[in-house]
Parts: C-alpha cells; sequence; structure tokens
C-alpha cells in the first residue's frame, strides 16, 4: 500500500531562494503532506494573513530535490523567548524535481500502480517446473509492454516492472518480485491535473472489471525538466507524485481472484484498444452514470436506502441519455401542450407550463421496461418476474423519495431492498458492459460465472 514518510530538509520559495527554512516534510495518505518549519518562509509576514504560496521547494537531509504544490498556512505561532514556527500543507508532492513555476509541473509520461491491478490484468513473467528428484527451475522473463491508444493525445501501455534476485555470499533465499502499472504516454507534455483526468477513468474503468475500489497507489512520472544525458541518450529519472487519498486503508488489501471480478484483461486482450476508447469516447455522455455507480462502490458504508436510490438515478440516468428520451415526437407533444395551453385562464398558464416540462420523458416504469426488452436475454437470468420487480422498484423509490405512508407498507426494506439493489447493480452493471463492446452473450458469460452473482439469480 501507500507508505507514509517523513523528509527533513531545507525550504524556500522560488522566488527568495535565498531565505532558506529547516523543516519536516511529514505524509500519511490519509491526511496528505504537512510542512513544518522553524521559523517563516518569508522575510516580512502579517500576522493575520495566511499564507498560500503555490510552491514551495526543499531539498532533503538524504539530496532529494522536492516541490510541494498548492500550499497553504495552517498555523503559525511565535513565542518570547523562543523562535517563530510554521505549517503548510501542501496538495501534491513531486520528489525528484525542482518545478519553478506551476506551469511548469509537466510531464512527458506518468506510470501508476493500481490497487488490484496485478490480479486484473494477470500477467505473469514466471516460468515454474517441478522435476523429479526434488529440482525446481524457475525462469522469470520480463514481458513485453502492451500498448493502447486511447485519443489522439494519449496512449496507454500495460507494462511489468521487476526486482531482484539478489546474489549474496551466503544465499539462503531468492526473490524476483513484479508490479504491474498503466503508464500514460502523452503527445506532449500535459500537466498532471490533465493526466488525473486519464489516471481517473482508468481507475473507474478497473474498478468496473474488479467489482472493488481501486486507488493508485504508486505514481511516477517523466518530465523534459529533469533531463539527462548519457553520452547521446536522453534520461529521464523517475518523480515519485503523492497527494491525499481519503478513505484508503493503510494495511495490505486482500487478493482477489479473477472468478471474483465482472472482467479481466484476458476477457478482453484481443480488443483492448477498443474497449478502451469506448470507455473515453464515452466518458462525457456517461458521466453522471459512472458518477452515481462508482458513488456506490467507493463509499461502502453508505446507507442501503441511498445506495437504491443512487443506482435508479444512475439507471434513469443511463436511458435518457443512451435510449429513447420521448414518449411522443417534440412537434407533436409540443402541438399538445399549447393545445391545453389555450384551455385554461391566463393567470394559471406559466405555472401549468412549469409542470409539464418533462411531462413527454417517459417514466421510471417505462425506461425499466424498455432496458430489461433490450437487454432480456442477460436479465432473464437473474430477474424472473420483471413486472414485480419493477412495481416494486417504483413503489420503492417514490416511497423513499416522498416518504408517503400509504406506499409504506409496499416498498422494499431490509432484506428485499438489499436484494433489488444488487439486482439493480447487476442490471446496471449489464449497460456499462454493453457499453463497453461487449456483446449479449459475452454479458450473459461474465454475470454467470461471477461467483459474487450466483446466488442472486435464485432469490
Amino acid at each position: 500500500m501507500i507508505k507514509e514518510f517523513e523528509y527533513k530538509g531545507i525550504w524556500w520559495l522560488p522566488d527568495n531562494p535565498e531565505k532558506r527554512i529547516s523543516g519536516t516534510l511529514r505524509f500519511t495518505p490519509n491526511e496528505g503532506a504537512i510542512l513544518d518549519l522553524i521559523g517563516s518562509i518569508e522575510d516580512i509576514k502579517n500576522m493575520n494573513k495566511t499564507l498560500e504560496p503555490e510552491i514551495v521547494l526543499g531539498i532533503s537531509s538524504n539530496g532529494k530535490n522536492i516541490t510541494l504544490y498548492k500550499c497553504f498556512e495552517t498555523k503559525s505561532s511565535f513565542s518570547v523567548p523562543g523562535f517563530q514556527t510554521s505549517s503548510f500543507y501542501a496538495d501534491m508532492v513531486f520528489i525528484g524535481a525542482h518545478f519553478q513555476k506551476s506551469e511548469n509541473i509537466k510531464f512527458k509520461s506518468i506510470s501508476v500502480h493500481y490497487l488490484h491491478l496485478d490480479e486484473w490484468a494477470n500477467i505473469s513473467g514466471f516460468d515454474i517446473q517441478r522435476l523429479p528428484d526434488r529440482e525446481v527451475v524457475i525462469k522469470y522473463k520480463l514481458p513485453e509492454p502492451i500498448k493502447a491508444s486511447i485519443n489522439d493525445d494519449y496512449t496507454i501501455h500495460i507494462i511489468i516492472k521487476a526486482k531482484g534476485p539478489t546474489l549474496s555470499v551466503v544465499q539462503k533465499e531468492v526473490s524476483i518480485t513484479q508490479k504491474t502499472y498503466i503508464q500514460i504516454k502523452a503527445l506532449e507534455e500535459k500537466s498532471f491535473e490533465e493526466y488525473m483526468k486519464v489516471m481517473y477513468h482508468i481507475q473507474n474503468f478497473l474498478s468496473l472489471g474488479v467489482m472493488e475500489p481501486v486507488y493508485p497507489l504508486i505514481i511516477e512520472g517523466t518530465a523534459e525538466v529533469c533531463k539527462n544525458m548519457i553520452g547521446d541518450t536522453p534520461y529521464y529519472p523517475s518523480i515519485k507524485i503523492f497527494y491525499r487519498l481519503k478513505n484508503i486503508s493503510t494495511t495490505v488489501s486482500k487478493t482477489l481472484l479473477p472468478f471474483n471480478m465482472l472482467f479481466t484483461f484476458r476477457d478482453i486482450s484481443d480488443r483492448f484498444e477498443g474497449f478502451l476508447k469506448n470507455w473515453f469516447g464515452k466518458a462525457e455522455l456517461l458521466e453522471p452514470v459512472y458518477d452515481l455507480y462508482f458513488g456506490t462502490l467507493y463509499n461502502p458504508r453508505m446507507y442501503l436506502q441511498n445506495q437504491f436510490l443512487s443506482l435508479v438515478q444512475a439507471i434513469e440516468s443511463y436511458h435518457r441519455r443512451i435510449m429513447k428520451n420521448y414518449e411522443s415526437p417534440e412537434e407533436e407533444h409540443d402541438k399538445r401542450i399549447e393545445e391545453i395551453l389555450n384551455t385554461i385562464p391566463e393567470k394559471n398558464k406559466e405555472w401549468l407550463k412549469s409542470r409539464l416540462v418533462y411531462s413527454n420523458e417517459p417514466t421510471l416504469r417505462e425506461r425499466l421496461r424498455e432496458i430489461f426488452d433490450e437487454y432480456s436475454k442477460i436479465v432473464n437470468n437473474f430477474i424472473e418476474d420483471k413486472k414485480t420487480f419493477i412495481q416494486k422498484v417504483v413503489v420503492t423509490r417514490n416511497y423513499l423519495t416522498h416518504y408517503d405512508s400509504s406506499l409504506k407498507d409496499q416498498a422494499a426494506e431490509r432484506e428485499e431492498l438489499y436484494h433489488i439493489t444488487q439486482k439493480l447493480k447487476i442490471l446496471l452493471e449489464v449497460c456499462l458492459l454493453a457499453q463497453l463492446g461487449f456483446s449479449f452473450d459475452d454479458i450473459k458469460s461474465l454475470i454467470s460465472r461471477n461467483k459474487r452473482y450466483q446466488h442472486e439469480s435464485i432469490q
């Protein structure tokens, strides 16, 4: 997992490099980066004014160049007798480079090791053979990178980095470890904020595949500002990047197995580039669907009622953007509204007109029915009585939205609400898989083989 760290060093502002202050930088993934200084980072300071330096530069005691980005002062104190101290919070930490200005924080490439990426990709360079006479032969060859273009600006590479073995005079063990990374390369240098957008979409793509929250555990970049020449060959040292990640555990996570995932790299290896292009190409169109679905995935402590409402809203949003979002042709509906408005007193027209704004959109019941019809070959496996299911979803949504006491006894609750919510989640995943490019037969196979969902088909 993401390691906590601490660096002692000297620190200064880019426009005042002569004034250098001793201090300690501490980082934890849940709290972020805090810089504690012995003294003030500015020559003249208004004690009532909070400092917000965009960049603070530093050199650690072991010689690492450090850039702190988007900083603000959290506290400052001065005592007599004594000396002044101050503390700053930094949004981002770049270790291995000095960026003098925010516009200089650009990267040629970013490599990310995500939680569960090793299991999802399941690409190994190991060849292990057990032979007779207690002989074991272990060979390792670094796997070749896998490249995919997502648009005109970026390419994605699945790369493997390996470490070891260590040779010793007294050899008691041999260890080779590998980690899988997603490397993002831009046609020309991009700001880290631009890379973060790509990282976010890849994170969600992997989360859909593994059906678990996914976080970036290691982030490294290369930049022209750090370019070195070894003879005639350019060399770009790695820049390590850190920022706060809320609600991420610092303990080692469990290892996921492929049959507990919705899909793995092996399922899409021959279509990897096409699937990524679909995911990124539809990101803007399906943004609210992504946000609502992953909002429930990344917040497992969310109340069950809120999970249900978020998934219903996501399904409504999906239908609105992908399927027919009107009951009658627009001109026909406009004419109908005009005829209705012409029959009522003038003073009530504006009120009624505002009430009829969405009158041509399908109801939740109609949206669910159309989605069920579209994916009937798949849905039939885990929802037998679609009419009853739709009725229960509609009544429960109406009750949880308006809390109409007349609907309370008909609305799902407790265990029934849990199973309905799980089925809605599967239904939404079916929709997202279809948009990725999976065929109906593919989706049917993925859902039916998944160990987590096998029991839902019989509830």
